[in-house]
């Protein structure tokens, strides 16, 4: 990976950390549904990138959440191993084919990074999910129905801005 690669990352991610916290963080859609979009972050890094950089990088991002959000750990933790698991998800959906040093965003994987952003943030969701019932006492009809709306809503919103990203030339070799 180049210095360009890393400065982009890190410019995008805190773009990112400020997006959640002071704009998506306080919607809470009918007071239930919360938009978690910084996974995405995961996608501007290569798909070579070894598992101990994505794990402090995702360490790193949720971190700043958390910070900034007051929550003690619960996005670090989430983060960390949605970060931990992106390699082998990965994995998945590449091919030999697949250049190594590329993002792995619609140019490249074409449907399999709508693939890859549905799984990373359903592992990101059902972790944060899981925490935060650890940590309250809400009944667990509301706590399923807080997962399924902010999993769609964080979804739609992930898709929308992976497209954003374009869709002109693969990075596959041919």
């Amino acid at each position: 990976m180049n210095s360009s690669t890393y400065l982009r990352f890190i410019l995008f991610a805190l773009l990112m950390v400020a997006l959640q916290v002071w704009v998506l963080s306080p919607i809470a859609l009918f007071r239930v549904a919360t938009p978690y979009l910084y996974p995405f972050v995961l996608l501007l890094l290569p798909v070579d990138t070894n598992r101990t950089v994505l794990s402090i990088s995702g360490f790193a991002v949720g971190m700043l959440i958390d910070i900034f959000s007051l929550t003690p750990g619960l996005h670090a933790s989430a983060f960390t191993l949605t970060a931990f698991m992106r390699q082998p998800i990965l994995s998945l959906l590449t091919d030999k084919n697949t250049i190594p040093h590329a993002l792995p965003l619609f140019p490249t994987l074409r449907g399999g990074s709508v693939m890859l952003i549905t799984l990373l943030l359903l592992v990101h969701h059902v972790t944060l999910y899981i925490l935060q019932a650890a940590g309250m006492r809400m009944g667990g009809l509301h706590i399923i129905i807080s997962f399924a709306s902010g999993y769609a809503f964080s979804w739609v919103l992930a898709v929308m801005t992976l497209f954003f990203f374009g869709t002109g030339e693969g990075a596959r070799s041919k």
